[in-house]
């Protein structure tokens, strides 16, 4: 889940991106791709976010059927272990989903898939750049360079541990998020992003990022104080925001069950989680599931 990020919108889809960083979270999504038509079934996008079926097809996806519609001749099932439009980029996930198993199943490469899932995410204003941190990243994922797949340049940086996440509020669209910050975002990132690159590991990101969460206004001050003092009692390492979604990264597994209690007390529901620390994954379905 991206901490910073600085928008670059190019000419075209496939060079426009963020330059960025964030934590790479699981569990994962999990997609299952079929080909349909004839008995096979029904084509089409089947999402359950967080357990709860969504209704109808995501724009991005519906995006990505029209920069390939070969795309919508597949039966697809996307289960997210959280809801969309928080800040999960469960909606990368799910364009990513969709993008690979079209690839996959036509003989193409993962890449190419990827790229296409990127670029449908752009298209939707969904994201900038959560794909290619989800293919090419793991642990912290830092962007250095913007765009799809393949254009963009991502380095990783060795973290994992335990982590607490905890939705603060109702979905927030990207578009609005960045409509919201308008000019500010450039000033707040830029420097933090700067500090960052030039001495990558976890304790800084989140030590920038926490910065970043509270100008922004992510986090309110009451819930920031609640959290640093998760920070000084040892419990956590830090943590960060974006848009309505919180994540500690706590010290050790013990401390991850009491950062969960005292979100629990601050009348959030928390979700235990772990940095990932292996990439995207595609094997092969048998017939039977």
């Amino acid at each position: 889940m991206t901490g910073l990020w600085l928008p670059a919108r190019e000419r075209g889809l496939l060079w426009s991106g963020s330059l960025g960083a964030g934590l790479l979270l699981e569990p994962a999504a999990v997609v299952r791709v079929e080909r349909c038509g004839g008995g096979a079934g029904r084509c089409g996008v089947r999402v359950l976010a967080d357990g709860v079926p969504v209704d109808g097809e995501p724009s991005v996806v519906l995006e990505l059927y029209r920069l390939e519609p070969g795309a919508s001749r597949l039966r697809v099932t996307v289960e997210l272990p959280v809801p969309l439009g928080v800040g999960y980029a469960a909606s990368a996930a799910v364009a990513l989903g969709v993008g690979v198993g079209y690839a996959v199943a036509n003989g193409l490469t993962i890449e190419e898939g990827a790229r296409l899932a990127h670029m449908a995410e752009v298209a939707a204003g969904t994201g900038l750049g959560d794909v290619a941190a989800m293919v090419h990243g793991r642990g912290l994922e830092l962007r250095l360079g913007h765009g799809a797949p393949g254009a963009a340049r991502v380095e990783s940086v060795a973290a994992w541990g335990p982590v607490v996440a905890a939705e603060t509020g109702e979905p927030l669209s990207t578009e609005e998020m960045h409509r919201e910050l308008g000019e500010r975002l450039h000033a707040l990132a830029a420097p933090r992003l700067a500090r960052l690159f030039q001495s990558p590991g976890l304790d800084t990101f989140l030590r920038e990022a926490r910065g970043f969460s509270i100008e922004a206004g992510f986090v309110d001050e009451k819930l920031s104080e609640r959290l640093d003092a998760l920070v000084e009692e040892g419990l956590a390492r830090g943590w960060y925001a974006k848009k309505r979604v919180l994540v500690v990264v706590a010290s050790d597994e013990e401390a991850q069950a009491r950062v969960a209690e005292a979100l629990r007390e601050a009348g959030l529901q928390p979700r235990l989680m772990r940095i990932a620390t292996a990439p995207l994954r595609v094997e092969p379905c048998s017939a039977t599931g």
